[in-house]
């Protein structure tokens, strides 16, 4: 596995990805209705390629094949961290987090935040972050559970 920076013609298999992580993992955690609002057939593919370029993006590959990726922006928020299905629990995501931590350090910024889904709190849980606040989040019109985390560096 190599972690390197993203590049635009990343952006298509992130947004592959992003889909299947979301319709077969966050299917076990969310209904239909709310998988469908998360990560919609329609994805604004515009937007994720500004949102990504504008962060501090890695992605993770094995064998040439995109297997996770992660962003933060410069303030050091973690914005989004998804790893592929069928490398769930290989250390992928902790290995993209470490680089992600590594920049962070770069910048100065001493710590972390993230707004967790319920899917991914326990892991952030398990990985130094601390649950600050519980909220619920409106998202095309389907209500979702979401932790804010933070993480001292």
């Amino acid at each position: 596995m190599i972690i390197r920076k993203f590049q635009p013609a990343d952006l298509k298999a992130i947004l592959e990805l992003f889909r299947e992580v979301v319709h077969s993992i966050g299917a076990k955690y969310y209904n239909s209705e709310q998988v469908h609002a998360w990560a919609p057939s329609n994805i604004d593919k515009e937007k994720w390629l500004n949102s990504l370029t504008a962060h501090i993006t890695y992605v993770a590959e094995d064998q040439g094949k995109l297997i996770g990726f992660g962003d933060m922006s410069h303030t050091g928020y973690i914005d989004r961290l998804y790893v592929h299905k069928n490398y769930q629990g290989k250390g992928v995501a902790l290995a993209l987090l470490k680089k992600l931590e590594e920049e962070a350090r770069k910048l100065g910024i001493v710590e972390l935040t993230t707004e967790a889904s319920v899917m991914a709190m326990p892991i952030a849980k398990r990985w130094g972050f601390e649950v600050v606040q519980k909220n619920n989040k409106a998202l095309r019109g389907q209500e979702f559970i979401t932790y804010l985390m933070r993480k001292k560096l």
